[in-house]
């Protein structure tokens, strides 16, 4: 079973990504704006997997083995 604080940590953190990234995204794409919505994709495959190495790191931290 999934920990509640990490579930809402991963709700907060996946509105946070859709709200900076993914809304400038869709509007770069409804834009048709291609070298923008290349450079956006990039940054949102950035911050995802900061996010999985943040929640890696936490699950480490949480069950008190170092990483």
């Amino acid at each position: 079973m999934i920990n509640p604080d990490i579930e809402s940590w991963a709700l907060a953190r996946a509105h946070h990504i859709v709200l900076n990234e993914g809304l400038s995204l869709a509007k770069a794409a409804q834009d048709l704006d291609r070298k923008r919505s290349r450079s956006l994709v990039y940054e949102l495959r950035k911050v995802i997997t900061a996010a999985i190495v943040e929640a890696h790191a936490a699950s480490f931290a949480s069950d008190g083995v170092e990483p």
